[in-house]
């Protein structure tokens, strides 16, 4: 079994969540349950945290952002999993942080696949290290300006500098990150999970197999397709219909050339 912590400040949203855990997620046991950081703060103190794999966290806590509570632990040697409503930024910062969460009202297929995926996260032992990422990065009104990016690897959660990402490229439901100094990290997702999340920050998709950032771009040789010469010595086919997709971004870039 699971063993579960439930934070939720509103009865209804409590109680719905419990209901959606039993019904679709019968091998998570819920040990206790609150409503606000003092709640969380008091339920892992100690040594009561050891009891628990998972939290189910709401955002926002009639004493402040849950974030108030987590700073305030030593560590966190349980896997998260946020519970808030949708706003387009806040997720962009999940994304980049490595950290689940489900969306209110919570679809049951959304709740199965992140509770699926702490079994994978809990063995990397870096909650802590993603929530600081997720607390930098996370604003519910305006983007921030994003320096890393959390990559859920084979081997645990890498953290890396936006700007040391030469590009990325996809090999079945895996995806390659190619960096400036020569070596690869592998994440356990396809590349479609990285596409919407990167391409506002300088980064275009030139190929079903590749996305490049355009900071390493160094010549474009055209043809049917083409292809991309990058600054580290790396050459990228560039797929016929992708070809406007990348001029428009370099004209959006850098204007008219």
């Amino acid at each position: 079994m699971t063993r579960a912590l439930l934070i939720e400040d509103e009865p209804e949203g409590l109680a719905n969540l419990q209901n959606l855990l039993h019904k679709h997620c019968p091998d998570i046991e819920i040990v206790a349950t609150g409503g606000s950081n003092a709640d969380l703060l008091r339920l892992t103190a100690d040594d009561r945290d050891s009891q628990y794999d998972v939290a189910f966290l709401d955002i926002d806590l009639p004493d402040g952002l849950v974030f108030r509570g987590l700073e305030q632990l030593e560590d966190i040697p349980f896997d998260i999993i946020f519970v808030t409503a949708y706003n387009q930024y806040a997720l962009t910062a999940f994304d980049f942080s490595a950290i689940d969460y489900v969306l209110k009202p919570i679809e049951p297929d959304d709740l199965r696949r992140a509770v699926s995926r702490t079994r994978i996260n809990r063995k990397s032992g870096s909650t802590k290290q993603r929530v600081e990422l997720l607390q930098q990065n996370y604003s519910p009104n305006m983007p921030n300006a994003f320096e890393k990016i959390g990559i859920s690897g084979l081997d645990g959660v890498h953290f890396v500098r936006l700007s040391d990402i030469v590009r990325l490229e996809a090999e079945d439901n895996y995806t390659h990150f190619i960096l400036k100094s020569g070596s690869k990290v592998t994440a356990s997702k396809t590349i479609k999970a990285y596409e919407d999340t990167l391409l506002r920050l300088n980064f275009v998709r030139v190929h079903k197999k590749h996305i490049v950032n355009m900071n390493f771009m160094k010549t474009y040789i055209k043809g049917e397709g083409g292809y991309l010469k990058l600054e580290n010595g790396d050459t990228v086919e560039v797929s016929r219909r992708k070809k406007a997709t990348l001029m428009d971004s370099v004209r959006r870039l850098y204007g008219e050339m």
